[in-house]
């Protein structure tokens, strides 16, 4: 069986105040070719379909008329919803067409399946929605027992003992049965440090992190065949397939175009996978169109503005200038050469760069959090302590929750 897998539209967002409207429905047209063109059985939308909650009206036409093309392509769709979208209006898309369109979006749909087939047998997906833990441990707990753990592994946990569950009744009919699990989260390997989790993310992704564990590990997904991820914006390959020891091909598509400079250096793309016979998955990774490079340029004004970057004249750009004085108009000189032009800092080598607060939308690279141990650090004059730790998690998650819709 041929999967497109897809993940991470965010459809309405911009990029520092340019739109991005014309880009994203050039993407999606080109996903949609690509799915005909390779003959695909199936295409997977692993979750953030929307950038926020209440999408704009041209947003939701978007969408529409791009599902709307798979579907008159004959073409079965698995969607579920993500951390930017709101679960339940996404899954009203599952109702516009037929039942070759099925929309995940709340806690209720965990363990439904999508069975397909091929000539070699049953292929059974499962999407999963978004599960945050506040609001899934309420809902795929036990009545009676005790909540689930408020960790995302916990409630990515239950919602995988129902996937099995279901999978082990289906392989006493056909033991051939092959599984799909579309997910989106955050999933690592235990190996990894602190560094190397920080730089799989993007400014661009919105924060998971719940009660300090923002991240679920591999193992959770173990027993079916490939993992379908969304959320990390970058493509990436989290754990490689094990069949003797039931592990699946677990990855990322990453978003289908840039939307921060931390992804300046993605080769944005799309994944095919083959799922052979015996449950063997098989990636080839395409690449979708860009509507501008993204670079990140560092030297004086005139060096900027002279020939030696002329290849980056119609791209996004973050300069960084190093000019001891610049002129009055040297924002309006950079915007003249750069058409896409981003920002810029000034870095005369007497301290740290500083952000030219005139440039267009500043990106915030400080978290809230750390906005938080910074004020108590300033206002106590002491490092927090881990219960204190715990506390300003705490306070942070409950705000957050309090702006969700």
């Amino acid at each position: 069986m041929r999967l497109l897998h897809t993940s991470d539209w965010h459809l309405g967002r911009g990029l520092h105040g340019y739109s991005l409207a014309g880009a994203q429905q050039q993407v999606l047209d080109a996903l949609v070719d690509l799915a005909i063109e390779r003959e695909v059985d199936a295409v997977i939308i692993a979750g953030d379909v929307y950038d926020r909650t209440y999408p704009g009206i041209d947003d939701v036409r978007m969408l529409r008329a791009t599902l709307t093309r798979f579907h008159e392509a004959g073409i079965p769709i698995v969607c579920t919803a993500g951390n930017h979208d709101e679960g339940a209006r996404l899954a009203a898309f599952g109702d516009l067409l037929d039942d070759t369109v099925t929309v995940i979006g709340e806690y209720s749909q965990v363990g439904q399946v999508v069975p397909l087939a091929d000539q070699h047998g049953p292929v059974a997906i499962y999407p999963l929605p978004y599960l945050h833990p506040d609001g899934a441990r309420h809902a795929l707990s036990t009545p009676g027992e005790d909540l689930l753990p408020r960790t995302h592994e916990a409630v990515i946990g239950e919602a995988m003992r129902r996937v099995r569950t279901d999978l082990a009744a289906r392989r006493e009919s056909d033991p051939s049965t092959r599984a799909v699990v579309v997910s989106h989260a955050f999933v690592v390997r235990g190996s990894e440090t602190p560094d190397e989790l920080h730089r799989e993310q993007s400014e661009s992704e919105r924060d998971i992190a719940v009660g300090g564990v923002p991240s679920a590990p591999t193992a959770v997904y173990d027993g079916v065949h490939y993992v379908a991820l969304g959320h990390l914006h970058g493509p990436r390959t989290v754990q490689e397939q094990s069949l003797p020891d039931g592990r699946p091909l677990i990855r990322y598509s990453g978003s289908p175009l840039r939307y921060s400079l931390s992804e300046a250096d993605h080769e944005k793309s799309a994944t095919i996978v083959d799922l052979d016979a015996d449950g063997t998955c098989t990636i080839d990774v395409v690449p979708l169109p860009q509507p501008a490079g993204m670079a990140r340029l560092r030297g004086s004004l005139d060096e900027l503005l002279s020939g030696a970057y002329a290849q980056h004249r119609n791209d996004f750009v973050e300069l960084t200038l190093t000019d001891r004085q610049l002129p009055d108009t040297y924002l309006a000189q950079v915007k003249e050469h750069f058409p896409l032009f981003l920002r810029a800092r000034t870095d005369r080598g007497d301290g740290p760069a500083r952000l030219d607060q005139a440039t267009v939308a500043p990106t915030h690279t400080v978290t809230p959090l750390e906005t938080l141990r910074s004020f108590y650090v300033a206002a106590r004059e002491e490092e927090p302590t881990e219960g204190m730790e715990s506390i300003l998690r705490s306070v942070l998650e409950r705000a957050n929750e309090s702006l969700r819709p």
